[in-house]
Parts: structure tokens; sequence; C-alpha cells
């Protein structure tokens, strides 16, 4: 079962060894299972399988033909953003697919087009399968029970195991805040528990699951897509269910646990972005542009032009930060602290090093000496 599978919800059955019944989330290995069974269809010799590194390495390859930037490095490009919170317009380029505002730190976009820049860091890998093997029996004893505080227990597990292995899947602010890591822990938790525990989802689950073992392929290994006329389906189903699944996490107040109070709308461009990632390296061309449109992740991108800013120093690793005028608050994209830059910066006493202090904060250890640095109230 893989994290996406926890994310999304979706029954499972043990047998003969494997899993059966595969929810939403299980988008990656579905289309990794549909290559080894279109292989043993066609009566191939010897099994040859992508493995997940070079499944997702050929989303890459899809976007650049997407977006049509091959010719210049995508770091020129920044994703045309306006801030839900101030309506400051996005003018620094992100390092990750969390796009920050660069005046007052609200979470505002994500970029669907730089998550896929390094479509492996979603994929937890060995460590974390085997946890989630660990915890099968008591998963399975809670939903025969109906046992949901039993079950979201093992998910926050999960979950916190998974932004430990995986760290750039997710904001960098968990990288180093652990309150916004147990905030995200609990909204993922929420989330997996409201979709697993309900009955009309998880019909939708195990429609998903007919759809996905109703695609036929085309061509020939190592490049198989999904026929046109089998995916769609698939995907019709996948919007249902979201389109409820966002219904009843709404009614259940999950919505509102966001660490970064995103607004249901960039909630939904990320949990599309999750399903179009999975699915992206065995889509042809018009089919992987009509699902990046239909699901509202292609997005504008303008050229990066030269800006005026002042060096900032993050007061929760040193990094500089490079702030815009008129700017409040920055995320350190190197260690995910919420930055005051609306103050002058101070001076440590010990080593002279320029601190800008995290925001709320007035007394911390020096990044680059580790002696105690203060600065008067503001």
């Amino acid at each position: 079962m893989s994290f996406f599978k926890k994310l999304f919800g979706g029954s499972e059955e043990e047998g003969q060894g494997k899993e059966q019944g595969q929810g939403l989330g299980d988008l990656i290995k579905q289309a990794k299972a549909m290559q080894e069974q279109f292989a043993s269809q066609v009566q191939q010799g010897s099994q040859q399988n992508l493995d997940v590194s070079q499944l997702m390495a050929q989303a890459t390859a899809n976007m650049e033909a997407l977006t049509g930037q091959t010719a210049e490095p995508r770091a020129q490009f920044v994703k045309k953003t306006n801030c839900h919170n101030c309506g400051g317009a996005k003018t620094l380029p992100p390092k990750t697919a969390y796009v920050y505002c660069d005046f007052c730190g609200s979470l505002t976009d994500y970029d669907f087009q730089k998550a896929c820049e390094n479509p492996q860091s979603m994929m937890p890998g060995p460590a974390y399968e085997q946890l989630i093997r660990d915890t099968n029996a008591d998963a399975q004893l809670a939903r025969e029970t109906k046992d949901r505080d039993k079950f979201i227990e093992i998910q926050r597990r999960l979950f916190d195991r998974w932004i430990e292995l995986c760290p750039n899947a997710v904001s960098p602010r968990a990288k180093r805040d652990e309150n916004y890591r147990k905030q995200l822990v609990e909204y993922m938790a929420q989330t997996a528990t409201v979709n697993e525990f309900d009955e009309k989802y998880q019909e939708f689950a195990a429609q998903v699951t007919k759809d996905t073992m109703g695609i036929k392929w085309q061509g020939m290994y190592p490049k198989m897509t999904a026929e046109s006329s089998t995916f769609w389906p698939l995907y019709q189903t996948v919007k249902a269910q979201l389109e409820y699944s966002y219904g009843i996490l709404k009614a259940n107040g999950v919505l509102d646990l966001h660490p970064d109070q995103a607004p249901e709308d960039l909630q939904r461009r990320m949990t599309w972005s999750m399903f179009c990632q999975g699915w992206l390296p065995t889509l042809g061309p018009e089919d992987s542009e009509r699902m990046i449109a239909d699901a509202g992740l292609k997005g504008e991108y303008t050229r990066m032009e030269p800006v005026e800013t002042t060096v900032r120093h993050c007061g929760g690793c040193g990094g500089e930060m490079h702030m815009l005028k008129g700017a409040k608050v920055m995320i350190c994209e190197e260690c995910g602290t919420k930055v005051d830059v609306g103050n002058p910066e101070v001076n440590c006493k010990n080593c002279a090093g320029m601190i800008s202090f995290p925001v709320g904060v007035n007394r911390l250890q020096c990044p680059y000496c580790t002696s105690e640095a203060q600065r008067m109230s503001w």
C-alpha cells in the first residue's frame, strides 16, 4: 500500500501475498501493475518492467513537451500567482512546488511543473513500505471494528514517517517547524480517516479500482500508454470521487485544519497534482494536455525579470533570503522558517552575524555560532 492510498482511502484485502482492491491512492503502483499486466498479455519472454524511478522520470519529458520550455531552464520562469491573502504578485522563483507569497508568507499556489522536476521525491521507498506492512493488521482490525481512534493513530504514525522520508514532497516549513509538522500530520490523518469510514466514498473507491483494471495499453516497452477510451472513464470517476470527498471533508471541518490555512481551491489543486503526477508518464501527449487542463494545473508562466532585492539572513539556518521592497514575512525555503523581514536585522553579539528573527521569536540560538541572540520586542 502506498502513501497515496493512506491519504485518499480505499479498501484493502490480502491475497496471494499481494494487495488487492487498490483505492485511488495507489496511482503510481496501479500504473506499474498495468505495465506488468500488459507484458503478460503479449507473452513477452521475460517480464521487463519499469521501476518507479524510470516510470516517474518520464513525467519530466512529458512536462517539457506540454510547456514547450525545453529550450531554456525552467528556473527562468515563474508561475503567475497573486496571493489570496495580501494580493501580492509572485516575483521570486520558488525552490519547491509550494509557492509562498513574497510579501506575507502565505501559501498561495502549488506549481505542478515544479513538482514534476523531481517526482521521485514523493516516493518513500522500502522503509515506509515496511511500516505499512507492520501496521496492516492493526489498520484492518480498526476498519472492521469501526475503531476510528485506533485507525487515525495509525495514520498519524504513517504520515509522520512519510514526511521524514520525503521532505521534498511537502512544504519546506515541515523541516524544522515542529508545530507545523504536527498540524500537517493531523490534517492528512484526518483526511484519510474521514474518507476511509465513509461508505459512499468507498463505493467510489471500488469503482476506481474497477476502472483502473479496465485500462488497456498500447505500444511496446519501455513506452506503453493508456488507451484514451479506457483512461477517461477512470478520470471521470476520480473527479466525482474527489468532488464528494471535499464535500465530506469540509462538512467535518478537515479543510480548516490545513496548517497553511490554504483555501479550498488550492487544496483541491494539490490533490489533483498527486493524481496527475501518477498518470502523466502513462498518457499520450493529447491525453496529457487534456488531463492537466481539466484538472486546472496548466497554469501560466512568466519570464523571471531582474528585480531589486535586499539580502536578509534566516534566523533558523542562516541562509540568505532575497527580500522585495514592502515584504513583511517570508518563508525560508532552505529550512522552512517563517521569518519576520518587516523589522530590521540584528547583529549577533558574539560573532556579529546578521539575523532576521522568526515570526514571534525574540530570543534564539545564533545559526552561525550557536550563542544566544536576542532582539528587543517590537
